[in-house]
């Protein structure tokens, strides 16, 4: 197979709506306290941003093949360098990409929304190994080992009991910056528009959470800055509101 939401789906709607990732591609060292928003709350023990989100999204996306363990777990079978394409055309070292596959397996998560009668609480991947599995090398003329990719007890929960999201995670991940990917991961979350799109400020507080005038205003501005790249994303920057376009809204 050759991945592309061929097992699972990208995301969740609870991923991108309780401030599970927080807005930056510098995330701070959470500490465990509450996230309220909205759609719910959660709390990380650990580190998550941005980029954490690009690098998970890439994995599901380009997952292969899945095999549910006894214990409720789920694996998947992923080429590692089709997750380092998805995430960046150049950018990417391995290097990065297993500091941040460690950063997401040491994170605690847990979220609490309406949907759910319980917490979920967890990790969202267990760990991740080489497999027997492996493909040609264009690089050194030998073999490559395709990833073994547990997936934590917490994200296996929101895949298989929250509403599932389907997209491409490569333009997301190649935004520069971390509230654009946050605002972009939230509005495609909903279906539903409301008339004339949300206001920014709306998103920027649901995505970053309360914030000082200053934090606004970089927001915004940062916002703008990409407002090409988001619009090849379907999301279009109009005056104060933020809208889907019409072919992603359909």
């Amino acid at each position: 197979m050759s991945g592309g939401n061929a097992v699972v789906p990208t995301s969740s709607i609870a991923q991108a709506r309780v401030m599970l990732y927080q807005p930056s591609q510098r995330p701070r060292l959470r500490e465990g306290n509450w996230a309220e928003t909205s759609f719910g709350r959660c709390r990380v023990t650990g580190r998550l941003g941005q980029r954490h989100a690009d690098i998970l999204e890439a994995v599901l996306y380009c997952a292969e093949r899945r095999r549910s363990v006894s214990d409720g777990g789920v694996e998947l079978l992923v080429d590692p360098a089709r997750v380092r394409k998805t995430l960046s055309d150049s950018r990417y070292s391995f290097t990065q990409i297993e500091k941040l596959l460690a950063e997401l397996r040491a994170a605690t998560i847990t979220i609490e929304t309406p949907q759910f009668d319980f917490p979920i609480i967890g990790g969202l991947i267990d760990h991740v190994i080489p497999s027997p599995m492996t493909r040609p090398d264009p690089l050194t003329g030998g073999a490559r080992n395709l990833w073994r990719v547990r997936l934590g007890i917490a994200l296996v929960m929101l895949l298989e009991h929250d509403l599932s999201l389907y997209y491409d995670p490569a333009p997301i991940a190649r935004l520069q910056h971390g509230i654009s990917q946050a605002v972009a991961r939230h509005v495609l979350s909903h279906k539903v528009v409301p008339t004339g799109g949300w206001y920014l400020d709306t998103v920027i507080v649901a995505v970053a959470g309360q914030a000082s005038s200053q934090d606004m205003r970089n927001a915004r501005r940062r916002l703008k800055e990409e407002a090409e790249d988001l619009r090849g994303i379907g999301l279009v920057l109009d005056g104060d509101r933020i809208k889907k376009s019409s072919a992603c809204s359909s």
